[in-house]
């Protein structure tokens, strides 16, 4: 049976946000362009739960983005692939941009959209533990892998430069075993976590468990089911479903995050920038500050 639709609905989940005046119902339906087909199997109850609302704004939600009813909408969610082909998602962003500064237009506007839906997602209150936790560790661990262990990298540089000491975790197979020797008691460490939570990720979990490891959650999911706990969980997505993935707003939040961390240390942080320059001096024979990028 087709789906019925109060309204036209053609248009993707993630294009009709904008008619939604409600904040509330804003987070719901920024949540289910998140979660996309996976939250078709989820109640009312469910998917309040995960978003920090009521059941009623949910079924509301679905009625505002013009479904008839919540199961309509879940239908819509579960007809949707939740594997589109790398392609077909790079089609679909660069369809109707023929010139190069379209590209660059669109880009921008989805990065500023993805930003916006972030500071939702990303409450006050978590990035301030998260960043409290990561101040007072003695190492941060940055642990990704594909196009995320780039990132991992890009947050491990960025602790070394302004004082904390970091490594990283960038393999998802057996030398992930070897890595995970590494941490101890009193570490942390930030996982960036995508799409759904790897098999190595559970195994990073239980170890940090069993060291007194503090984990900081990345992910484009609310509320993965996890046996193991993580100390914060931060929601940052990967650019608007079904469309070519973007690490921009991870991009802002691991810079965010050691800012904040400098922040809160800041003689650290200004100690190893004046190291970092004497050294610059040794290297080069003269002195320079610090290059802004």
């Amino acid at each position: 049976m087709a789906t019925r639709h109060a309204i036209d609905t053609t248009v993707p989940l993630a294009a009709r946000l904008e008619r939604l005046t409600s904040p509330a119902e804003r987070r719901v339906a920024d949540y289910l362009s998140v979660v996309g087909a996976r939250a078709a199997a989820m109640s009312a109850q469910e998917i309040a739960r995960a978003v920090g609302t009521s059941d009623a704004t949910v079924v509301r939600t679905a009625k505002s983005l013009g479904y008839l009813s919540l199961r309509d909408l879940r239908q819509a969610l579960a007809d949707d692939n939740d594997d589109v082909e790398i392609s077909t998602r790079l089609s679909a962003t660069i369809a109707g941009r023929p010139a190069a500064h379209d590209v660059l237009a669109g880009a921008a506007e989805r990065q500023l959209q993805a930003l916006e839906s972030m500071l939702r997602r990303v409450s006050g209150e978590d990035f301030d533990r998260a960043t409290a936790i990561l101040a007072a560790a003695t190492r941060i661990w940055w642990c990704g892998t594909g196009p995320s262990a780039f990132l991992a990298g890009y947050g491990a540089f960025l602790c070394r430069r302004l004082g904390t000491p970091a490594g990283t975790l960038t393999h998802a197979g057996a030398d992930h075993a070897d890595e995970l020797l590494a941490l101890r008691d009193g570490d942390a460490a930030v996982v960036l976590a995508y799409g759904r939570i790897h098999p190595y990720v559970h195994v990073l979990l239980d170890h940090a468990v069993a060291t007194g490891v503090n984990i900081i959650l990345v992910t484009d999911i609310r509320g993965p089911r996890l046996q193991t706990p993580v100390a914060v969980q931060l929601n940052a997505g990967r650019g608007t479903p079904g469309l070519f993935a973007s690490h921009g707003t991870t991009i802002v939040l691991v810079e965010s995050m050691v800012l904040a961390i400098a922040a809160r240390e800041p003689e650290r942080a200004t100690e190893a920038l004046a190291s970092l320059n004497q050294l610059r001096h040794g290297l080069t024979g003269r002195r320079f500050d610090v290059d802004p990028d």
